[in-house]
């Protein structure tokens, strides 16, 4: 589908976009994602129903424009924290052309590597609700809607929504930048995995982890969520007490639900470390990322 070509014509006949290759239909949502009766009651609005201003973008963007919703699209949202990081990688994936503001016809595009070249993959912006809520990924600015949209052309992509129900990481980190993915098991770390992961951050790699946990989604008490992904958002060697202390900062695409061990907002370690560095690394929200 020719984005230009298809916005032009809409735009000519005075009627908004809608996509038959990846409808507003159960169809695209996915047979066994929801029981029968939630299928049946899913509604499709586009965000200048939902909005009187809708915006793609507000204020640039961010991880913490994220928030889950009920698919389970941890390991694709943890890589979409990631490259929100990476400006140099987003704007292969999120073209610019784009918007509600002007030329607004109903279409949207966005960019995904898949088998060796970028491949762009158009939607309309019609986004499935379930008893008023975000099926989907859902922002934290109400009117802000590149989550929402960027995550349906991942769905089409896939095939359904259903498809994105559980995955790994490493899959889209490749899908968003074409790059080359590497694994490491905490089972059995390398002897070095502090210093990979300081390096990895100076050089600007994207990173993430996950948890094991057949009950997936379940929050241990000490905050770490079972069978979850997560993004690894920076990696820190700092002065503590007479020694030195390797942190690693991530972040729970739910946009919140946080670690409540050493070195979580309120652990007493902060205490032990040069008031300045608390300052500049020890930031106490609840937005879901930790140290």
């Amino acid at each position: 589908q020719d984005f230009s070509h298809l916005r032009a014509l809409c735009l000519s006949q005075g009627r908004l976009f809608e996509d038959d290759t990846f409808p507003a239909h159960i169809s695209s949502i996915g047979a066994s994602l929801l029981p029968e009766d939630q299928l049946q009651q899913i509604e499709w609005r586009r965000p200048t129903e939902l909005r009187r201003n809708p915006c793609l973008i507000m204020d640039g963007v961010s991880r913490f424009d994220i928030i889950q919703g009920h698919i389970g699209d941890c390991w694709v949202l943890a890589a979409l924290g990631s490259l929100t990081m990476q400006k140099r990688f987003l704007e292969n994936v999120l073209p610019k052309d784009q918007g509600f503001q002007s030329d607004y016809a109903g279409i949207f595009h966005f960019r995904f590597w898949q088998f060796g070249e970028w491949m762009d993959v158009v939607i309309d912006d019609r986004l499935p609700f379930l008893n008023g809520s975000y099926l989907s990924v859902h922002p934290r600015t109400s009117n802000e809607f590149w989550p929402s949209l960027l995550e349906k052309a991942y769905a089409k992509l896939r095939g359904s929504y259903q498809n994105l129900h559980g995955g790994y990481i490493s899959d889209a980190l490749v899908d968003f930048t074409g790059g080359v993915q590497l694994q490491f098991s905490l089972k059995k770390p390398p002897p070095d995995l502090e210093e990979i992961l300081k390096a990895a951050g100076k050089s600007q790699c994207m990173m993430g982890c996950s948890t094991s946990g057949q009950l997936r989604n379940t929050e241990l008490r000490n905050g770490i969520v079972q069978g979850h992904a997560y993004t690894v958002t920076g990696a820190v060697k700092i002065r503590y007490k007479n020694g030195w202390e390797h942190i690693i900062r991530i972040w729970n695409p739910w946009g919140h639900g946080e670690w409540k061990g050493p070195w979580s907002d309120n652990s007493p370690e902060w205490n032990y470390v040069e008031p300045q560095i608390k300052e500049d690394l020890c930031i106490n929200k609840d937005d879901g990322e930790f140290w």
